[in-house]
């Protein structure tokens, strides 16, 4: 799709609200738009706060469920996702031409003076959102393939770095990029940890530190949420994970060479972010533990979680 036919797309989807097009230009267009969020999250009341959180959000997401989106390869509806996205604005995710994909410059990094390296680790995909950052950033982006793309998820995840889907209001409404995010840098973080905004949400997992534990700190160093905590238990110290700051991002098992560190299901965590159990077909929703290295879901038809336009639910691995 050419940028004018993108842009057009977009102003139509749009419905032609100017205060829309003119918000996306806006955080399209500069890194001096989380500038001044940066400043005016920190003097807003708690209710512009809140507000702030709700239209503009994202979901962590393990290393496998990041690369089920970037593998897409036909296009995805699927609205009203309030069950996995629990905001009510912008949990939508329409992707219209998944493979076209841009690799820009991380704005929270940019907004630094001293990022963490790489900085080009942001990921814009589908129509129109990829014409439109390219538009306004034509020597700070660059058009990628999807192996490409696996690539730089991949290379993040071994430095540490949290995986997150983000939704935002004036981005029509849904899903647009894929982050790599750091506590040191990521402004999402730093909002929700100093000032309480809710913009990142759990991925539906919990991490758990097993007895193979050999206190090397890894896992501890490594922990974007500072979830890891060294405990009294007796006579020695362990690792514990605090299950209350836990977002499951799986970069500690990541981190761990002993194998000490499991991945499961939280209900209590909400639903994974899985694109190919969400917009698959239910005779498709099985997960093979063979073909692939996520917990055993079964994604089945029963009236007891409604998810946009289908009733899910989970069954355990004996069910």
């Amino acid at each position: 799709m050419s940028i004018v036919k993108s842009m057009l797309a977009f102003a139509r989807e749009a419905n032609y609200n100017p205060i829309t097009i003119f918000h996306a230009i806006l955080y399209g267009a500069t890194v001096t738009y989380l500038r001044v969020c940066n400043k005016l999250v920190k003097i807003a009341p708690k209710s512009i706060r809140s507000r702030f959180g709700q239209n503009y959000h994202s979901k962590v997401i393990r290393l496998d469920d990041a690369s089920r989106i970037i593998k897409l390869n036909r296009n995805v509806e699927l609205r009203n996702l309030e069950q996995v996205i629990p905001f009510k604005q912008a949990n939508d995710i329409i992707l219209k031409n998944p493979q076209n994909i841009i690799v820009y410059e991380c704005p929270c990094r940019a907004q630094k003076d001293d990022p963490c390296r790489p900085t080009d680790v942001c990921l814009v995909i589908g129509d129109p959102f990829v014409d439109l950052v390219r538009m306004f950033h034509p020597y700070r982006s660059r058009g990628i393939t999807s192996d490409e793309a696996l690539k730089i998820i991949k290379e993040e995840d071994a430095r540490g770095h949290v995986h997150t889907a983000w939704f935002k209001s004036a981005m029509l409404n849904r899903f647009f990029a894929i982050c790599n995010c750091c506590k040191c840098c990521c402004l999402g973080m730093k909002f929700m940890r100093e000032y309480g905004v809710k913009m990142l949400i759990p991925s539906g997992y919990l991490s758990t530190i097993n007895e193979k534990c050999t206190l090397c700190g890894k896992c501890f160093k490594a922990c974007q949420f500072e979830a890891i905590e060294l405990k009294e238990n007796g006579d020695k110290k362990v690792y514990r994970v605090n299950h209350a700051k836990c977002f499951g991002c799986g970069i500690c098992e990541g981190a761990c060479e002993y194998e000490a560190i499991s991945i499961t299901l939280a209900p209590e965590k909400g639903i994974p972010l899985n694109i190919e159990a969400l917009a698959g077909k239910p005779e498709e929703w099985n997960v093979d533990e063979e073909k692939d290295d996520s917990p055993n879901i079964c994604l089945c038809h029963r009236p007891t979680l409604r998810l946009g336009r289908h009733r899910l639910v989970y069954i355990g691995r004996d069910g």
